[in-house]
């Protein structure tokens, strides 16, 4: 048998048999690992735009829109314009949303980023991920003025007759639900303002609520002697303020991680926290592994 016949019976048909296999294979692989219609990561389309776009709930003195004007101010606003600054990107504010929808903006790929001092808790955590703090809130226990149920102890707000002004989706709600179980929530809708709280506890619609010292700072500026926090009771939680990416998102979060700590070791998120301050102590700084003369 000459050689071309040896060809043709048994090399031509293996060949045109390893290409059917081929093709079945390559019919058979997700799209995505062939390049083809795969959604690029928020990474990637931050790079390719040079835009962030971000979402952010307003909450002062964290995250602050003037009603009049549309300005944004805030410890995170000016936190982020630095990173971005660091970054050369733009930053684009694109929604805003409030504490129950904020996971849904960045899992459905409508904005890249939630800015506003968040507090990372397990719940959050199964579908989102959060940047290293930028600063750190202390939360307390605060009743009416005068009202010395709680005092030396916060125990006693476990009790079914103890009502507690909560924010639904917001970290009163579960600071009440987890530590308080046996007390009633007073519960307002996640679009209420937190310091709408204090006002439902000075007017004795609720016995106690939790907030930062910064925020019952700025609500007794307009209602003076109205409320106090619970004497001799250690904070109830320190929550360290975040921002907030998609879940696997992990090249952005390096990023933004990265520009975060240059402006730390810079002393730049020292000055923008002390600016918001009303008076030293209401909130707690990052450490940084040294101080700059």
């Amino acid at each position: 048998m000459d050689l071309l016949l040896l060809v043709r019976r048994y090399v031509v048909p293996t060949l045109a048999s390893l290409l059917a296999i081929t093709l079945a294979l390559a019919s058979c692989t997700p799209e995505s690992s062939r390049g083809g219609t795969s959604k690029p990561s928020a990474y990637d389309r931050v790079l390719a735009t040079k835009t962030l776009r971000v979402a952010y709930i307003s909450y002062p003195p964290s995250f602050v829109k003037d009603a009049s004007t549309g300005a944004f101010s805030g410890i995170m606003h000016e936190a982020l314009q630095d990173i971005a600054r660091r970054l050369e990107l733009k930053v684009d504010y694109v929604s805003e949303t409030a504490w129950g929808s904020m996971i849904e903006e960045v899992r459905s790929g409508r904005v890249d980023l939630v800015c506003t001092g968040l507090w990372p808790n397990a719940t959050r955590g199964k579908f989102v991920d959060f940047t290293e703090p930028v600063y750190f809130s202390p939360i307390k226990a605060y009743v009416k003025t005068g009202n010395r149920a709680f005092d030396g102890s916060l125990k006693a707000v476990n009790s079914p007759t103890v009502r507690i002004a909560t924010v639904d989706g917001e970290m009163t709600s579960i600071i009440a639900a987890a530590d308080y179980p046996l007390a009633k929530a007073e519960a307002h809708p996640q679009s209420t303002a937190v310091a709408q709280m204090l006002l439902e506890v000075a007017a004795g619609k609720a016995d106690v609520t939790f907030v930062e010292p910064a925020v019952a700072a700025g609500f007794l500026e307009n209602n003076l002697g109205a409320v106090e926090p619970v004497q001799g009771a250690e904070p109830v939680r320190v929550f360290p303020n975040v921002m907030m990416v998609a879940k696997g998102e992990a090249q952005l979060l390096s990023m933004l991680n990265i520009a975060l700590s240059e402006a730390e070791n810079a002393g730049v998120l020292d000055r923008i926290v002390g600016k918001y301050e009303a008076s030293p102590g209401l909130f707690l700084r990052r450490e940084r592994p040294y101080r700059l003369p």
